[in-house]
């Protein structure tokens, strides 16, 4: 069943739509736009997928939006300076 799930992205709260079970990498990628975080392996064993979750490294692709609900996530382009 779809519903909506606010995350709370590199600063920003935002709103992504889709079941349950929705892998967080795809809710960055195909949801927000936030390409920087990329597809690997899909097992969490690359690392190319990896994000900040209230400052601790995660595999993005085995964890679910839901779980990081109400929890500080930074992606790859949250780590940007202001001078790029």
């Amino acid at each position: 069943m779809a519903e909506m799930v606010t995350l709370n992205v590199n600063g920003r709260p935002r709103n992504v739509a889709g079941p349950e079970g929705k892998s967080l990498l795809f809710a960055l990628r195909e949801d927000l736009g936030l390409l920087g975080t990329h597809y690997g392996c899909g097992e969490g064993q690359c690392g190319a997928c990896t994000v900040l979750v209230d400052g601790v490294a995660h595999y993005s692709c085995s964890t679910l939006t839901h779980q990081v609900r109400g929890r500080e996530v930074t992606s790859i382009e949250g780590l940007e300076s202001a001078d790029g």
